[in-house]
């Protein structure tokens, strides 16, 4: 069936280019999601998404098994684009948050009224989720999405490296490069699963929510055995985005309060954050 319609795309066939898009679609939107960490965004990307789709499938000459792959590479160049054109977050921009939320009246108000909104449900998985997004905005552009299209989409390297125009060489690179830079930042900052950082945001959420709102506590992570230090920081970064894959960011019970967050993070972060530098890698790319 899918061989059908995207033959009858090649052809010029709107409709079943449509039909091709919808299948990948909600995909799709949950990759820029997270990659923008702007929820105002996301459509607007989409929307670029499709454009580019509709003028590139003629040239198109995979096959279906291969369309998913297409769609997301046009996705991470505009993803890409779009970061490259803005500042990287700071690390610790979560808390810069949490300090601006407690002085400012207004977020205060707002705030309030979001935690106690009769369809929210507090969800600690779901800021995990979050917590991985916005430490995903700290990295260099590229590196995130190839972490994001590895960890949190599951492609493999081979797929992951044909999205981004990589050789798998410099993507397993780009890849050791972010895990080693998110594995540090969780490390010093996460105390609900590290229980050494700042950050005991999860919990402290969860507790501001109505109790009949609340969802499942999140119990403290590791590995069965003893471990190494770099071993145990690998073991909670794989653990963080397992639980990530699973989490309904986008449209999960506390997606109201995250887009609050993710709002006013992007506006502070842009006045404030890390001006973009290229990869150390960029030499390989050529």
């Amino acid at each position: 069936m899918n061989s059908d319609l995207l033959q009858a795309a090649r052809a010029g066939d709107r409709e079943a280019l449509l039909d091709l898009f919808h299948l990948q679609r909600s995909n799709l939107y949950r990759f820029v999601y997270r990659m923008l960490a702007q929820p105002d965004a996301v459509d607007d990307i989409l929307q670029d998404v499709w454009v580019r789709g509709q003028a590139g499938i003629a040239a198109f000459r995979g096959d279906e098994a291969s369309l998913k792959s297409w769609w997301f590479r046009i996705a991470s160049n505009q993803c890409l684009n779009w970061l490259n054109q803005r500042k990287r977050w700071r690390t610790d921009a979560q808390l810069m948050g949490e300090q601006e939320l407690d002085n400012d009246p207004e977020q205060v108000e707002q705030f309030a009224a979001t935690m106690g909104d009769p369809s929210l449900r507090y969800e600690a998985v779901e800021h995990v989720a979050f917590c991985l997004s916005c430490i995903g905005r700290s990295l260099e552009p590229s590196l995130q999405a190839a972490v994001f299209l590895r960890e949190i989409f599951e492609f493999s390297n081979e797929e992951a490296a044909r999205i981004l125009g990589l050789s798998e060489p410099v993507l397993r690179h780009r890849l050791a490069s972010a895990r080693a830079q998110m594995a540090g930042t969780f490390e010093g900052l996460c105390q609900l699963i590290n229980k050494t950082g700042r950050c005991y945001q999860c919990a402290t959420l969860r507790e501001f929510a109505p109790e009949d709102h609340r969802g499942g506590v999140l119990v403290q992570i590791g590995p069965a055995k003893q471990v190494s230090a770099v071993e145990l920081a690998e073991a909670l970064l794989d653990a963080r985005f397992e639980i990530a894959r699973e989490a309904n960011l986008e449209g999960g019970g506390t997606a109201a309060l995250h887009r609050l967050f993710f709002t006013s993070m992007g506006q502070r972060e842009e006045a404030s954050g890390a001006v973009f530098t290229p990869p150390d890698d960029a030499e390989a790319d050529v």
